[in-house]
C-alpha cells in the first residue's frame, strides 16, 4: 500500500506504524520513548503527527499506517507542539545549557564533559556526544523554560557495580523498566512512588542484585539522557570506531558490538539489540583488556632478573633455548580460546619445526577453569599460551617461554615472557558450542608489542626450519589455507545466553587468569552472592566531639549538587594566609598533591574553608573525606597574595567555585575602602549558594543563572555589562571561576576598557612550579600560575593555550576514574529509594 508523508508517496508494510514506514523510508520524525529494540509505547509524544482525517495529532509510533493516508511530520504547530512537550520534559532535567545562548561557543572551548560526580548541565554529561534530548531541544529550537526547572537533589547511586544512576537526569521515558521486562521477563526496576516523587528504582529499597538484575547492561544501551551510564565507558565519550565481532569468555560466542576510542576498547554490548548478553560481555571486556597490569614488553631471563627487551632479540633467545630440544623433550599447550588460526601455526610449530606429538588444547570447564598436570616427563621445554601449568611441576622444566597477558608466578619462573593480544585485539576464526565457525574481528590495539599468537611462534619457526617454514602475511591466509569460507557472526542466535538470565553461570576464568582480578566491579558481585557484608569506614557522629588536630575536617556539607565545603583546623595556615592565596592538599599518603583555592579562613579558630567540586578521581577523593576524618597533609598558604588596596569601584564574578573564593576577597577589599560589587554566576536556581553570605560582604549583589530562574538571566559578564551600560563606574573586575567563564568575560570586555584579573587555579596541578602543567603565555611571556599568579591581566592570556592545558591530562584522568567497582556500598541501604523512604 501507498501513504504520502510531507508531501512524498512512499510504500508502507501491513502492520507497521507510521513512525516504522517513515524511519524505513528516511523521513525523520523526532520520538524520545520509541527504541528499536522495544515495541510502541506512545508516552513521550513527541512523534506526534498530522493524519488528513483523523482528529489530534496521534501519536506515529502507535499509529497503523492505512493505504492512502496523507501524513505530515513538520509543520510549524507540530514544531511548537513537540518544543513545549520537550520543555515540560525538561523541567525535572538539568536543562540550562540546552537553552544557553553561547551553547555553541561553549561546546567549541570545552567539547569533552568533565568527570564530575552530580551532572548539573550538558558540559559535565558523560551523555553528551550522543544525548539524544540534546539532539531534540537543538533540532527543535528550544530557546527558554518558561517555568523554572524543578532539581530533585537525589544523590548519584554509584554504590552498584558496572552501573552509575543519576535519578535527577532521568525523564521517566521507561525504556529502562520496559527493556528489563523484555529481556529478562521480569521488573528488576520499575516506576517507585507517584506524581512528582515518581523515579526509577528496586522495590523495598533492595540493590540491583538482591532484585534479580544479572547485569546485562540492556537498561544502560537504551537511557537517551544517560541517568544510566557505563561505569568504565561514561567518560570516554563517543567512540570512533565501532566493529561487530564475537565474545571469547565462554563458548555461546555471542555476537558483539565492540566501541573504541584511540584505538582502545571502551564499550561492548549484543550486536542484536533483542538478545541480552552476560555481564562479562557487556562489562568486562575494556576493564580486562586495558588493565595497567597488562603485559607490554618482550622480557628475557637475566639471570634472576626478568628484563625488557626488543622484539626481536626475544625471539632469538626463544630460538636459542628451543633448538636443544625437538622431539619429544618439547610441549606446547594452548586452550580454545586461541583463534583456529593460531591453533593451527602453534600445532604445525609443534609437530613440524619441534617435531613433537605433544601438543594440548586445552577445554576450559563450565566455569572456565583451566590447569593442566597430564604433561609427560620426558618434557623439559614448554610454550604456553597462559596460567594453565600448575606451580608444583614448574621446576620439571629446564626452558618455559610463556606467551602471556599477565604476569602470574608462571611467568614470573620462566626463562622469556612475551605479551600477546586476545579477545578484541585479534582476527580470526573460532568455534562455538554447536561447532559452528564464527568470525573473530579485530576491533581495538593490543597494549605495547603485543602480538597474536601465530605470529610470535612464526618468527620463531622462521629460525628454527631452516628456511622449510612456509610464510604467512596474513590472518586472511591462514584462513583460506584452512578452507574456511564465509564464516558469520552469532546473528541468527534467538535464545537468551544461560549466563544472561543466571549470574552464577558466567565464567570465572580466562586462560587460567582470574577474571575478577582484572575486572574490579566482579568482586562485589562476587560479595553479594556469598551474603559478605562490605562495611564502610566509620564515620564521627556529629553529636560526637571532634578532636582538633591539625588537618582534621571540623565540617563538611554540600553547599549545592557537586560543590562541597571544607571547614579543616590548620592553625598554621589560617596564621598566615592571604586573599587569594591557594593550599595543596593530599588526601591520604597515596593521593596526588591537589591545589585549593583559600576561601575563608579564621585566624582565631584555627581553622582554613575550602569549596571543592568533585572533577576527577583527585577530587572524588577529597569529596569522599567525612567530618571528623583528617588529611594526610595540607601545605600553604602559596601563591603570590591579592593586592588589597583602595581601586575604587570593584567588580567580582564568581561562578562555580569561585562563588566561594570572591567571598574573602570581597571582604578584605571592602575593608579597604572599595565599592565591591559582588556578581554570582550560576547556570540554575538550584546551583546558587553563598547568596546571604555575598549579599553581607558587598555593597551590591547580583545573581545571575543561565536559565532566568533566579536574579537576571545570563552569565556575570552579562550583568557587568548591563551595570557598564547604566553608567557605572567600574575601576577593576575580577573574575574567578571556570576557563570559559573567565575568557568570556577577558574577550566581551576588551572594547569596555575595563582591567579585568581572572585566577588560573583550574589549571594547577603540583602547585609548587616543579611540574610546569599550569605553564601558561600571558602578554607573550611565559609563566606559571602557581607561582607567579595566581590572578593575571585577563586581556594578556591565551585563553587556548588554557584550553589546551586543562585538555593535556584527559586521557590519563579518564583512565583513573574508569573501573567498574561501586564508588562505595552500603548494606544499610540508606542511599536507595525504598518505597516506604521518602528522601
Amino acid at each position: 500500500m501507498k501513504v504520502t508523508i510531507d508531501g512524498k508517496e512512499v510504500e508502507a508494510k501491513q502492520g507497521e506504524t507510521i513512525l516504522e514506514c517513515a524511519t524505513r523510508n528516511g523521513i525523520y520524525i523526532p520520538h524520545l520513548c520509541t527504541h528499536p529494540a522495544l515495541p510502541p509505547f506512545g508516552a513521550c509524544r513527541m512523534c506526534i503527527v498530522e493524519v488528513e482525517g483523523m482528529r489530534g495529532y496521534p501519536t506515529s509510533c502507535t499509529t497503523p499506517v492505512e493505504d492512502g493516508m496523507i501524513i505530515r511530520t513538520n509543520t510549524d504547530t507540530l514544531r511548537m507542539l513537540r518544543r513545549n512537550i520537550l520543555g515540560l520534559m525538561m523541567l525535572e532535567h538539568p536543562s540550562a545549557c540546552l537553552v544557553c545562548e553561547r551553547r555553541e561557543l561553549c561546546d567549541r572551548y570545552r567539547p569533552k564533559s568533565e568527570k564530575v560526580g552530580s551532572t548539573t548541565g550538558c558540559h559535565t554529561c558523560n551523555n553528551k556526544e550522543v544525548c539524544e534530548v540534546r539532539s531534540l531541544s537543538a533540532d527543535l529550537g528550544l530557546a527558554e523554560i518558561i517555568i523554572s526547572p524543578k532539581y530533585h537533589y537525589r544523590p548519584v547511586e554509584r554504590f552498584e557495580p558496572f552501573i552509575d544512576r543519576d535519578l535527577n537526569l532521568c525523564i521517566l521515558c521507561g525504556r529502562c523498566v520496559r527493556i528489563c521486562k523484555l529481556h529478562q521477563g521480569k521488573s528488576v526496576i520499575d516506576f517507585v512512588h507517584r506524581s512528582s516523587k515518581t523515579h526509577i528504582g528496586q522495590a523495598f529499597g533492595r540493590n540491583l542484585y538482591e532484585a534479580g538484575c544479572t547485569f546485562c547492561g540492556s537498561c544502560v544501551d537504551v537511557c537517551p539522557t544517560g541517568s544510566l551510564s557505563d561505569k568504565y565507558a561514561k567518560w570516554y565519550g563517543a567512540p570512533d570506531k565501532k566493529t561487530a565481532t564475537t565474545c571469547l569468555y565462554c563458548d555461546e560466542a555471542c555476537a558483539l558490538l565492540v566501541y573504541a576510542v584511540k584505538g582502545k576498547v571502551v564499550s561492548a554490548k549484543g550486536l542484536k539489540e533483542d538478545i541480552p548478553v552476560c555481564v562479562l560481555g557487556r562489562f568486562a571486556i575494556p576493564e580486562f583488556l586495558n588493565s595497567p597490569e597488562r603485559l607490554r614488553s618482550p622480557l628475557i631471563r637475566v639471570n634472576k632478573v626478568l628484563r625488557p627487551v626488543p622484539r626481536q632479540d626475544a625471539i632469538a633467545r626463544c630460538a636459542e633455548l628451543l633448538k636443544d630440544h625437538k622431539g619429544k623433550s618439547f610441549a606446547l599447550v594452548c586452550d580454545v580460546t586461541s583463534t583456529l588460526e593460531d591453533r593451527f601455526i602453534l600445532k604445525k610449530f609443534t609437530n613440524e619445526v619441534m617435531e613433537s606429538p605433544y601438543f594440548f588444547e586445552l577445554t576450559p570447564d563450565e566455569k572456565g577453569y583451566e590447569k593442566f598436570e597430564n604433561i609427560p616427563d620426558e618434557v623439559t621445554a614448554i610454550i604456553t599460551t597462559g596460567a594453565f601449568i600448575p606451580q608444583h611441576i614448574r621446576d620439571r622444566f629446564k626452558v618455559i617461554i610463556a606467551l602471556d597477558i599477565f604476569h602470574t608466578d608462571w611467568t614470573k619462573s620462566a626463562d622469556v615472557v612475551y605479551p600477546i593480544a586476545v579477545f578484541a585485539e585479534v582476527a580470526g576464526t573460532i568455534v562455538d558450542k554447536n561447532n559452528n565457525f564464527r568470525k573473530l574481528v579485530k576491533a581495538c590495539d593490543a597494549p605495547g608489542n603485543s602480538l597474536q599468537e601465530w605470529e610470535i611462534v612464526q618468527d620463531i619457526a622462521r629460525i628454527l626450519s631452516d628456511g622449510k617454514w612456509k610464510e604467512f602475511s596474513s590472518v586472511g591466509e591462514i584462513t583460506k589455507e584452512l578452507g574456511l569460507q564465509d564464516v558469520s557472526l552469532n546473528i541468527e542466535k534467538k535464545d537468551v545466553p544461560p549466563p544472561a538470565r543466571n549470574l552464577k553461570l558466567r565464567r570465572e576464568w580466562f586462560r587460567g587468569h582470574k577474571i575478577e582480578d582484572y575486572v574490579s566491579g566482579l568482586v562485589s558481585v562476587r560479595k553479594f552472592e556469598e551474603h559478605t557484608e562490605i562495611v564502610l569506614d566509620k564515620q564521627v557522629s556529629v553529636t560526637q566531639e571532634i578532636k582538633k588536630e591539625n588537618f582534621v575536617v571540623l565540617s563538611k556539607r554540600e553547599l549545592v549538587p557537586n560543590t562541597y565545603e571544607f571547614i579543616v583546623y590548620a592553625p598554621a595556615i589560617a596564621e598566615k594566609a592571604k586573599a587569594g592565596q591557594f593550599v595543596i592538599v593530599m588526601v591520604d599518603e597515596n593521593s596526588e598533591r591537589i591545589p585549593y583555592t583559600l576561601c575563608d579562613w579564621d585566624e582565631k579558630e584555627g581553622t582554613i574553608t575550602l569549596v571543592i567540586q568533585e572533577k576527577g578521581l583527585s577530587s572524588r577523593k577529597m569529596i569522599a573525606v567525612r567530618q571528623g576524618e583528617k588529611l594526610a597533609h595540607v601545605v600553604g598558604p602559596l601563591g603570590t597574595p591579592f593586592e588589597i588596596k583602595n581601586y575604587g569601584t570593584v567588580a567580582l564574578i564568581g561562578g562555580c567555585y569561585g562563588i566561594g573564593a570572591i567571598r574573602r576577597l570581597a571582604r578584605e577589599l571592602r575593608n579597604a575602602g572599595n565599592k565591591v560589587i559582588c556578581i554570582s554566576e550560576a547556570r540554575s536556581h538550584y546551583l546558587a549558594y553563598y547568596q546571604d553570605e555575598l549579599k553581607k560582604e558587598s555593597d551590591m549583589f547580583i545573581q545571575t543563572t543561565v536559565d532566568a530562574s533566579l536574579g537576571e538571566k545570563g552569565h556575570g559578564i552579562d550583568a557587568l555589562k548591563r551595570l557598564v551600560a547604566r553608567g557605572e563606574e567600574i575601576n577593576l573586575v575580577v573574575a574567578i571561576g571556570c576557563p570559559f567563564m573567565m575568557m568570556i568575560t577577558a574577550e566581551e570586555t576588551r572594547d569596555l576598557n575595563l582591567k579585568v584579573l581572572c585566577a588560573l587555579n583550574p589549571i594547577m596541578l603540583d602547585g609548587t612550579g616543579m611540574c610546569g602543567a599550569c605553564r601558561i603565555t600571558v602578554g607573550g611571556e611565559m609563566k606559571f600560575a602557581c607561582v607567579d599568579g595566581p590572578f593575571f591581566d585577563a586581556h594578556l592570556v591565551d585563553w587556548d593555550e588554557v584550553r589546551d592545558r586543562r585538555e593535556a591530562y584527559s586521557d590519563e584522568e579518564i583512565q583513573a576514574v574508569s573501573a567498574t567497582m561501586p564508588v562505595s556500598v552500603d548494606t544499610g541501604h540508606r542511599h536507595y529509594h525504598c518505597s516506604c523512604m521518602m528522601h
